[in-house]
């Protein structure tokens, strides 16, 4: 037995870690590529990228709540919203809804669910609103693995039909 799916899940984690750190290394593209190119199996991708992404989520959640400022998210957080159309409206209303239900016990995790599987509204907001709310970070990350992990598992094994 090789340790070439052990090897591709240590990648695929810490690939996802820096994904959840940093937006513009995407884990979708990554997986996609790993299938086109056929140099990684589909689980081994898919869930490696899951759990470093709920690892690098709940570590930035913990990292805010213990004081972490950052510069650049005051001044996003600042900045007044520019003008949109009815549709941008409407969708920025619809998750602004969803992200103030965040903290309530009923809704957080559901809600976190939908943003890691279905990316409404992004996971990338929701990670930050989560850190002022008093939601428990193990069942933001179990929301968070279970949704990216369906996610994942379903661009990887859909890639990988088409790619082969």
């Amino acid at each position: 037995m090789s340790g070439q799916p052990l090897l591709e899940l240590v990648v695929s984690i810490a690939y996802g870690v820096l994904s959840a750190l940093i937006p513009i290394f995407n884990s979708e593209i990554y997986i996609a590529a790993a299938q086109v190119g056929g140099f990684a199996e589909e689980a081994t991708t898919a869930v490696g990228c899951a759990i470093g992404i709920s690892v690098g989520k709940v570590g930035t959640v913990l990292a805010l709540r213990r004081g972490a400022s950052f510069k650049w998210m005051q001044r996003i957080r600042d900045r007044p919203r520019k003008p949109a159309g009815k549709f941008r409206t409407k969708v920025r209303g619809w998750s602004d809804r969803m992200l103030g239900l965040l903290g309530d016990s009923r809704w957080g995790v559901v809600i976190v669910f939908l943003s890691a599987s279905v990316y409404v509204p992004p996971l990338y907001p929701v990670t930050f609103a989560v850190a002022e709310t008093r939601m428990s970070v193990v069942p933001f990350g179990i929301a968070v693995i279970v949704g990216r992990t369906l996610l994942f598992l379903a661009i990887a094994f859909g890639i990988s039909a088409l790619a082969h």
